[in-house]
């Protein structure tokens, strides 16, 4: 929304202080700004694999929070396009780190039966959170004062880090390097110091078995070292692709400047529209809460990509025929089923797909994959979109259109269902894709067994 204030200077170029009312620049360049975000998801999530390795989920919270906060003073206080960039990339790191920890954490402290409520409130609140961000963009998009936009998650980030210092990290991952009677005491508080034996002698067991492997690279998945991992990790990237490639970016981020042109240059109906969207969002998410548990994670993915392609279609066909006085509600239909039905499955299942289907010693090399993932298309898909709109106008929605009717097949015949399954239950959890293959383990198992004897 402060889009035109930032980079077309609507308010005027002259300043009282030392930082320019605006930065100006095209809008190609304003898409690469923006891009620049997705571009440090993609390295904050590759580094995920080592940073979950050697720190764990709780310190990378705290890594997040830091990132965010040096990018969120860059971007306030920023005084030409290049550091404004910078800002937003730093922002994207902290965006990309917290999204692979943040979801490995809310898998590995929830139960079976709760872990799928549990990713719905993660999701409830990535949307409350965005519903505030374009409330503030609203009201804050004007000279000077669209600075203190990038200052406010600043701030929340100072907060976040204090907040971090009273949860515990993830039993889970305590019994991997050896902390057991940590890893106890923590599982004693986050079930509220019931009666937590049976639960943590299955997690000391399956990390005992997990003892006779050896941790699982990026290049291990990709030269297919155990064919039955692969095959989860490549199920794992594409789900979380479709938490982006489906084009919820340009219907979140550019939506305001589309929906606009869809309605005769009407903005103010546009703004309306996108805040209308981020309420219905928020619906959306309360009922997958419930949702997940009655459909399963597959059933969701299902809804949310069929939802996609007929939000799409409605969109092309109201803005191909250029009617907004009669088809403008068809276009208001087309985009609060996308963004609706987004909610219900693709803004969900991504986060809590990979503890379900790979083991700890995949995990985080896995986790890293499909966040990358993610943040790639993120990047590709914002960054291009400017010229997409610009080449094919009213048509630009046919690619999504066509890209979710992909996920969903994809979906229907190559997801497994998982709900329901333990994080230690991938023989169960992986019903479909190749048969398992140990083989490629069996040397290391051996060499690890050697390494314990002596």
């Amino acid at each position: 929304m402060p889009q035109y204030v930032i980079s077309q200077c609507t308010d005027g170029t002259e300043s009282s202080t030392s930082l320019p009312n605006c930065l100006p620049m095209s809008d190609i360049t304003w898409g690469h700004t923006v891009g620049a975000f997705s571009l440090g998801g993609l390295v904050g999530g590759l580094a995920t694999n080592f940073l979950n390795d050697y720190f764990g989920r709780r310190m990378n919270m705290i890594i997040a929070a830091f990132w965010n906060i040096i990018g969120g003073i860059l971007s306030a206080t920023s005084v030409s396009v290049e550091m404004y960039a910078v800002g937003r990339a730093f922002v994207g790191i902290a965006a990309g780190i917290s999204g692979a920890s943040v979801a490995i954490y809310v898998s590995e402290i929830s139960t079976n039966r709760c872990r799928g409520a549990f990713g719905a409130f993660f999701g409830i609140f990535l949307n409350v959170s965005i519903l505030i961000s374009q409330l503030c963009g609203r009201y804050m998009s004007f000279t000077y004062v669209w600075r203190f936009l990038w200052a406010i998650p600043a701030i929340i980030a100072l907060i976040q880090i204090g907040l971090v210092f009273t949860i515990v990290e993830t039993p889970r991952r305590l019994c991997a390097t050896k902390q057991n009677d940590k890893a106890r005491a923590a599982l004693a508080k986050l079930r509220n110091y019931g009666d937590i034996e049976e639960e943590f002698e299955a997690i000391v067991e399956s990390r005992r078995q997990e003892l006779n492997m050896k941790m699982v690279s990026m290049w291990d998945i990709v030269s297919i070292q155990s064919r039955r991992m692969s095959w989860n990790a490549f199920v794992v990237i594409v789900i979380q692709m479709y938490n982006q490639v489906g084009g919820i970016g340009p219907m979140s981020v550019y939506s305001v400047g589309f929906l606009a042109k869809a309605f005769g240059g009407d903005t103010v109906l546009a703004t309306n529209v996108v805040l209308a969207q981020a309420g219905a969002n928020i619906v959306a998410t309360l009922i997958a809460v419930f949702l997940i548990g009655w459909m399963g994670r597959k059933g969701c993915m299902l809804l949310s990509t069929m939802g996609m392609t007929i939000g799409s279609v409605f969109i092309v066909i109201a803005s191909a025929l250029e009617d907004p006085g009669r088809l403008g509600p068809l276009v208001i239909t087309g985009a609060i089923l996308f963004s609706f039905t987004y909610c219900l499955g693709c803004a969900i299942i991504p986060w809590l797909i990979a503890p379900e289907l790979l083991p700890l010693q995949a995990l985080p090399a896995g986790a890293a994959m499909g966040n990358a993932s993610n943040w790639l298309f993120n990047y590709l898909i914002n960054t291009l979109w400017p010229m997409i709109d610009r080449d094919f106008g009213n048509y630009s929605f046919v690619l999504f259109a066509g890209i979710n009717f992909g996920g969903f097949i994809f979906m229907l015949l190559f997801m497994p269902e998982t709900t329901g399954k333990g994080i230690d239950d991938h023989d169960a959890a992986s019903t479909k894709g190749p048969a398992v293959d140990n083989e490629a383990m069996s040397v290391d198992s051996i060499r690890q067994d050697e390494k314990i004897e002596l």
